[in-house]
């Protein structure tokens, strides 16, 4: 039996800037956090040559030969496609037992499919007996949820999980760039202390917001602007990290997410705003929706000092607080304890 992990992440700035449409022309650069909330995958080995994969999130179970392989289509389209791809790879030549499980709910902004893609990709080359480094795994991830099945979606929650930390990632034609924000120890324990992250209860399909998007991207000066903007938020928050000037972090947040709310109707909706208009009455200097927005977490920056107010007035309008810690250690295999290989961060 192999058991590993994958933490999902919560993303400061620059999201949609990953997308190959924006990227291409201009480059893409985000900020963004793994997280102690993690997607599980169990695999063991079969005889009998057959896959079954079991989903705890999904509350459904397939079962098939190895070969020939179904095609790949819902339910259970992303371990079948990560299967199917080791398969034609001739890495996979025996039948598996798959259990895919999460900390969190699907469809609530913190990346969870990609860190369960990333979680899935790692297991596999696991059982295979392929090493991978943590970009490779972040890579074959994207072409597993991009390109093989069409997912409307960035590269940032790949990368985010499988390498862990905090981190500013660029994107381009040439690559994906991650670079580790080498704070002292106390800056990341006061701003991990002053972030907090309420469950909205709206789960959403990402694509619903970003496949329109991106058309936008590819036809409309109006979203690509918005979009430069907020590359230079995400950089301007970069920067006040590395000043430990939190509190700007903070502000530069209600910006970013001013800015993020203009690419859609689709971001926002009349309950988020609500939520975090009182949150920032009760004191919370900025915050946004994580993910591509519609519904999900919302994530707040909050002074000290303002904090139970702040839990106090969600709490009243029925949101629950999900604690969490910033996780450093990206995907990782259990072995008697969590284990991960460090590899250098380089261009992939």
């Amino acid at each position: 039996m192999i058991i590993l992990r994958a933490p999902v992440r919560i993303s400061f700035g620059g999201g949609g800037t990953d997308l190959a449409e924006y990227y291409r022309y201009f480059g893409g650069f985000v900020v963004s956090a793994a997280i102690t909330r993690y997607c599980y995958v169990v695999v063991n080995e079969r005889a009998d040559n057959l896959i079954r994969i079991s989903s705890a999130d999904y509350h459904t179970w397939e079962s098939y030969p190895l070969s020939p392989l179904p095609p790949v289509q819902q339910p259970l389209a992303l371990p079948k496609a990560a299967v199917s791809w080791f398969v034609e790879q001739g890495a996979l030549k025996t039948g598996i037992d798959l259990f895919l499980s999460s900390e969190v709910p699907p469809g609530t902004g913190l990346g969870s499919s990609s860190a369960m893609t990333v979680a899935l990709v790692h297991a596999l080359s696991v059982v295979t007996e392929r090493a991978l480094a943590p970009l490779e795994l972040a890579a074959l991830a994207c072409h597993i949820e991009i390109e093989l099945l069409q997912t409307p979606i960035g590269k940032q929650d790949q990368y985010a999980s499988a390498v862990g930390g905090l981190n500013t990632i660029e994107f381009s034609d040439e690559g994906v760039y991650v670079a580790p924000l080498s704070l002292p120890s106390g800056i990341v324990s006061a701003l991990n202390r002053r972030l907090l992250l309420f469950n909205a209860g709206q789960a959403r399909n990402s694509a619903d917001i970003l496949g329109p998007q991106r058309a936008d991207t590819a036809k409309q000066a109006k979203t690509i602007d918005a979009l430069h903007r907020m590359k230079s938020l995400a950089v301007e928050m970069t920067q006040a990290l590395q000043a430990g000037e939190l509190d700007d972090f903070g502000e530069l947040l209600d910006r970013a997410w001013q800015e993020k709310k203009s690419l859609s109707e689709r971001v926002s909706s009349s309950a988020i705003d609500q939520y975090y208009a009182a949150a920032r009455q009760a004191g919370a200097l900025g915050g946004k929706i994580t993910g591509a927005g519609g519904g999900g977490f919302l994530l707040l920056y909050c002074p000290l000092d303002c904090q139970e107010e702040v839990r106090e007035t969600l709490k009243k309008l029925g949101l629950c607080e999900m604690m969490f810690d910033i996780d450093f250690m990206g995907t990782q295999i259990a072995n008697g304890e969590w284990q991960s290989a460090r590899y250098p961060i380089t261009r992939n």
